[in-house]
């Protein structure tokens, strides 16, 4: 082990300490450079000469008073609260020894629950694990026998008369939930104290608020029918605008970790984009309106594939171009960061843009499915398709590298859940879409009719029949024609292939949902189902932790507005290069909350108790 972090259920101490270094920082800005923030006539002076007072603009003095009322807060959070433990984060010196305690130590959660240890395990006092074959060149576990590609190691418990090994396995009498921690800089650490069930309600209280936004969405863009082009601009702007709403719908939630935060906030980014750019424009149209047949046709602008045409072509540059303009960003960084006071404060306006890897991923899903789900009536949605996304990518890549700032790595989860889920899920809809598209043509509702008495110049010959399937079969097949046939004979092959296509399609998305999701979620109740993820590079921590881009469990929070992240606990005995950072000018003691709190308490500050999360390092030798 080379690093151990144990966090506490101290979130409403840190935020107050976040909140007081913003309105500090705020309260700095209004007064001159180097004023003392103690002293009363100073800011009231500055306060005096202020040039224009509006109320929801607080002044330094209003500033000054509730910078008081947040260290009275924070004393009383300090003096009068215990704080538990809430989550243990363990850093290996090898990737062998992290994998071998996951095999060993994690078990089911029917277990965890009942408090027992995974039998299975055990031989007598040995405890038979699986790792891979050379995985580290650390000599601490040497009992191993190679069987083809893996190693089943077998380590050794002495125990006395008095103890078992189940004994030993067990922290305090409990069997610990063990899992794979996320990278230390994707951990959000205010977050670790909200239990699974008030989590699950925030989550649902979000989900209802988003339905409601997809409804209220739908029936302005049905009032907005009469109108192809008020019709597009709506859903170009709502889908530049509703990125940011889900991020406030969101902000609801309770995350552990930052990657989760970025699947909750692409799932509902995806659904509203999906919906409001492909399926409201389906709804809204009627089945007669789908196309238009003849040139002359005076509806002919209001068919669906008038209405879907300029929305994708809408998406070939609306989004790109709003992101290259980065309107303010540059505000930012050519108006506000030459008047900056110091560097500090005009290193923050050159940070970047805030970048949302969720809201990239829609970007992606949401072309995809407009471009696959009309396909079948607008064959060239594939090409405005393709030039959509090589734009998006050629315009991403250049901010990504030139505009957009550095965000957490969050690991693969997302990239996974948009193509094992919507990529997949696009691609289910489109088979069985295609198929009620090729059934319906040729969208008049009138057939032939079968009596051989009616006159066809007297229009007697044609009788209404009902050609949209959408509502009266789960799968469109040229049999549920009956009498009134409207197909030719092309077009029930199609409508056949696709047909039994989609009903394979959809049996194989459900066989691969039953196997990579439910039965998992259903093993995970009665046995560990950790595997180890990638080949063991054979690099320790000690031999690597001094690049930036490998950290230890350091609980540190950056906020908007600060060039470098705060501190969470106490760093004086550990290594620097933990961290992941450093302040070449002012260090870390700047960055660190917990000094905050030393000198708002002063004397007062409490050393018996444990306030804030706790470090330890047990370097190499």
């Amino acid at each position: 082990v080379a690093c151990v972090t144990v966090a506490l259920n101290n979130a409403e101490l840190l935020n107050a300490l976040l909140q007081r270094r913003i309105v500090l920082k705020q309260l700095q800005r209004m007064l001159p450079i180097g004023a003392d923030l103690t002293k009363n006539e100073i800011i009231i002076e500055a306060d005096s000469q202020r040039c224009i007072k509006l109320p929801f603009f607080p002044g330094p003095i209003k500033m000054y008073e509730k910078v008081k009322r947040l260290n009275e807060q924070i004393k009383k959070l300090i003096l009068e609260r215990d704080y538990k433990v809430v989550a243990v984060y363990v850093t290996f010196e090898s990737e062998r020894s992290q994998r071998n305690t996951l095999h060993a130590l994690s078990t089911g959660k029917l277990n965890l629950w009942r408090n027992k240890l995974e039998t299975s395990k055990f031989e007598g006092n040995k405890l038979r694990v699986r790792e891979n074959a050379h995985s580290s060149n650390l000599n601490s576990l040497t009992e191993a026998f190679q069987t083809d590609v893996t190693e089943s190691l077998v380590i050794n418990f002495t125990t006395t008369s008095d103890e078992s090994i189940e004994s030993k396995l067990r922290f305090k009498g409990r069997v610990l939930n063990i899992s794979e921690a996320a990278e230390p800089f994707d951990i959000r650490w205010r977050d670790l104290e909200v239990c699974y069930l008030v989590r699950c309600i925030k989550c649902v209280f979000a989900l209802l608020i988003l339905v409601f936004f997809i409804f209220w969405s739908g029936y302005f863009v049905y009032e907005l029918s009469y109108n192809d082009n008020l019709t597009v601009l709506y859903i170009a702007v709502s889908n530049v605008v509703v990125p940011k709403i889900c991020e406030l719908i969101n902000s609801l939630e309770s995350h552990s970790t930052e990657g989760k935060r970025q699947e909750s906030l692409y799932v509902k980014i995806a659904f509203f984009r999906c919906f409001n750019s492909g399926v409201a424009l389906l709804l809204i149209n009627g089945f007669t309106e789908t196309i238009s047949v003849l040139e002359t046709n005076q509806d002919e602008k209001k068919s669906l594939i008038y209405s879907v045409y300029p929305v994708i072509c809408a998406e070939l540059f609306t989004i790109p171009t709003i992101k290259l303009l980065d309107i303010m960003g540059n505000i930012r960084k050519h108006i506000l960061a030459p008047r900056a006071r110091d560097q500090e404060e005009m290193n923050s306006y050159m940070n970047g843009a805030k970048f949302e890897l969720a809201e990239r991923y829609t970007d992606a899903t949401k072309v995809l499915f407009v471009a696959l789900f009309y396909s079948t009536i607008m064959p060239e949605s594939y090409f405005l398709g393709a030039t959509a996304l090589m734009i998006h990518f050629l315009f991403g890549k250049f901010c990504l590298l030139r505009m957009w700032r550095h965000s957490p790595d969050i690991g693969p989860r997302l990239a996974r859940l948009s193509r094992n889920s919507f990529f997949s899920s696009t691609l289910i809809i489109h088979m069985i879409v295609s198929a009620y598209f090729w059934s319906g043509y040729p969208y008049d509702q009138v057939c032939m009719s079968n009596n051989e008495d009616d006159d066809v110049y007297s229009g007697s010959a044609y009788v209404f029949c009902n050609q949209d399937m959408f509502g009266s079969h789960i799968i469109p097949l040229p049999r549920f024609q009956k009498n009134l046939k409207w197909m030719s004979s092309s077009q029930e092959k199609l409508t056949s292939m696709y047909g039994w296509s989609s009903l394979i399609v959809i049996f194989i998305g459900v066989f691969f949902l039953l196997k990579n999701s439910i039965v998992p979620a259903i093993e995970s109740l009665f046995y560990t189902t950790y595997n180890s993820d990638g080949k063991d590079q054979g690099l320790d921590f000690s031999e690597v932790k001094h690049l930036q881009e490998v950290q230890a469990y350091i609980p540190q929070m950056r906020v908007q507005g600060f060039e470098y992240p705060l501190i969470a606990c106490n760093i004086k005995n550990i290594d620097e290069d933990l961290l992941g950072w450093n302040d070449r000018f002012k260090g870390f003691d700047a960055h660190n909350l917990t000094n905050d709190a030393s000198s708002i308490l002063d004397a007062e500050f409490p050393t018996e108790k444990q306030v804030f999360s706790i470090v330890k390092q047990w370097p190499v030798r």
